[in-house]
């Protein structure tokens, strides 16, 4: 149980860290300060950085997938919950710059992220392909998008717009374009909370 309720603690001090420090700031050493324990106590529940790395970006779709299932039983669409996340992503650089380097390190085969990369990927697309197969036959996208196809796509789009957003944050606005691009796909304005169309600001937190 100690050994449990240690694991977890790291964790959520690892998403703090990183999310705000991003991969080259944030440090084992602060880490494992912040949690009282040693380097060599928190190597022991992860391996190495790159399985406490792949172990951050886990828990951190562990709690968006969390979030996902909130709004979704507050009436929150697939299409809303796709800009929710891109705000969420705008205000946690640390976060999504971890997530651009380990992904990339991960499509080695043997690296500790590849398979929860592959599988992220993977339930992404299931997702999506309902979702969107939902959508077009509602009328709430184009009718000639292809559920099977979209899915990778708008997830190369977000992927692609986060590192341009990280290289030039000042000029890429990764919210409003990622908007235009759902807008080239026929999607509906921002429901608001009150049902009134509009987006609404970035006021979502990592």
């Amino acid at each position: 149980m100690r050994g449990e309720i240690s694991r977890e603690k790291i964790l959520t001090t690892a998403v703090q860290v990183f999310g705000t420090q991003g991969f080259r700031g944030g440090s084992l050493r602060e880490i494992a300060k912040k949690v009282g324990i040693s380097e060599a106590g928190l190597l022991h529940h992860f391996g190495s950085k790159a399985g406490l790395l792949a172990a951050v970006l886990a828990e951190r779709d562990r709690i968006d997938a969390q979030r996902r299932a909130e709004e979704e039983a507050e009436g929150t669409g697939l299409v809303d919950g796709m800009r929710h996340q891109v705000r969420r992503n705008a205000a946690a650089p640390g976060l999504v710059g971890l997530h651009v380097i380990v992904s990339a390190e991960a499509t080695e085969h043997g690296h500790p992220a590849h398979e929860l990369f592959r599988d992220r990927y993977r339930g992404l697309r299931a997702q999506d392909r309902e979702g969107f197969k939902e959508l077009v036959d509602n009328g709430g996208i184009r009718p000639e998008i292809d559920p099977e196809k979209i899915g990778p796509i708008i997830s190369a789009v977000m992927d692609g717009l986060q590192l341009q957003w990280l290289l030039d944050p000042e000029v890429v606005d990764m919210p409003d374009l990622f908007e235009h691009f759902l807008q080239l796909l026929g999607t509906a304005p921002e429901q608001s909370p009150s049902g009134d169309t509009g987006a609404r600001g970035a006021t979502d937190t990592p």
